[in-house]
């Protein structure tokens, strides 16, 4: 006697289950701002890594490693970093947010649409978005390129 109920609940759970309805995915497009799914995704890995540069900055302040000259250069590109995902999140968000396109015209024609201060601020953080990856980068390359040369340093001692 029990066991009838028993599998009415379960085929009921299995037909919510393998039945689902299209509803669940209209759901997802009431409060999606952006297009794509995708969007939210790369907004996301960005905070990410920002969470990742700050623990690594944590990591070299707290283990005392800031006075070698290796980390030295790392803890500048780190900070950098920080500041370049902030900039890049807030310039995706006013980008993904445009309603209005920014370059008109086709061919030879075309001109850059400079009507407000969204979209002044689009090309503000469009351009900050490139420019501080330069001296990150280039700050990495400097501590990687010391900590090089005093390993080379110690090979040769030993």
């Amino acid at each position: 006697m029990r066991m009838v109920p028993l599998l009415g609940r379960l085929s009921l759970v299995m037909a919510a289950a393998l039945l689902p309805t299209p509803a669940w995915a209209e759901a997802w497009v009431g409060w999606f701002q952006w297009g794509t799914q995708g969007s939210y995704v790369h907004q996301f890995s960005h905070l990410l890594f920002t969470l990742a540069m700050l623990f690594f900055l944590r990591e070299i302040y707290w283990g005392e490693y800031r006075v070698q000259p290796g980390f030295n250069y790392l803890w500048w590109a780190c900070w950098i970093l920080v500041f370049w995902n902030v900039d890049a999140i807030i310039g995706h968000a006013v980008e993904w947010s445009l309603h209005n396109p920014v370059i008109l015209g086709e061919g030879l024609s075309r001109r850059l649409l400079m009507e407000d201060l969204h979209t002044w601020m689009f090309y503000f953080f469009k351009i900050n978005h490139f420019l501080w990856l330069i001296p990150a980068f280039y700050l990495v390359y400097r501590g990687m390129k010391t900590f090089a040369l005093k390993a080379g340093e110690a090979e040769r001692e030993s």
